[in-house]
């Protein structure tokens, strides 16, 4: 999507046939939350891709290890991503093949396997979050320290207030 069809058509007739009453009202919230989405979703595939040489799929596994302590079980890996269970083994596979990620038995539960953070993929997910996220700033730029610190309270007020999705893994096994 270009920018300047954006802000030039879509956007502003998006609110004069909401203005007008002609889309559901919840609609003011969920359309434009799906363009920033959207937007922030090609920026960050295109950095990381560029800057790292990691797919989307691959960051949201080291952001994952990252955010909980260095190491998940596969399946719990699998409940906080949207891939497949053979996509996560073939995500798996990758970052381990680059030294990203390894696997070493639970201690508490011998017949699981832990996926945990290499020092090397702590260093890239660190380094590479840290990057792009100082390229995000110039998305919000256009708010206020106020605005910004009320969007972020309101952003986890909605995020708590989701419907909790059910396991992907009823049946799945933790020992890929």
């Amino acid at each position: 999507m270009k920018t300047d069809i954006a802000t030039n058509h879509l956007i502003p007739n998006f609110y004069k046939k909401m203005e007008l009453g002609y889309l559901p009202e919840i609609f003011q919230f969920t359309f434009p939350i799906m363009l920033i989405d959207k937007t922030l979703f090609a920026h960050s595939e295109n950095f990381f891709k560029e800057k790292y040489d990691l797919l989307k799929s691959e960051v949201d596994v080291l952001a994952s290890l990252y955010t909980n302590d260095n190491q998940l079980t596969p399946t719990q890996l699998y409940d906080l991503t949207i891939f497949s269970s053979g996509g996560m083994t073939k995500v798996l596979k990758r970052l381990q093949e680059r030294g990203y990620i390894e696997r070493k038995p639970d201690t508490k539960d011998k017949r699981c396997m832990l996926v945990c953070l290499t020092a090397s993929g702590e260093e890239v997910i660190k380094c590479s979050l840290f990057k792009v996220s100082k390229e995000y700033e110039n998305y919000f730029d256009n708010l206020t320290a106020k605005e910004k610190k009320e969007f972020s309270r309101l952003l986890q007020k909605l995020l708590y207030a989701l419907p909790k999705p059910e396991s992907k893994t009823t049946n799945a096994s933790s020992n890929e």
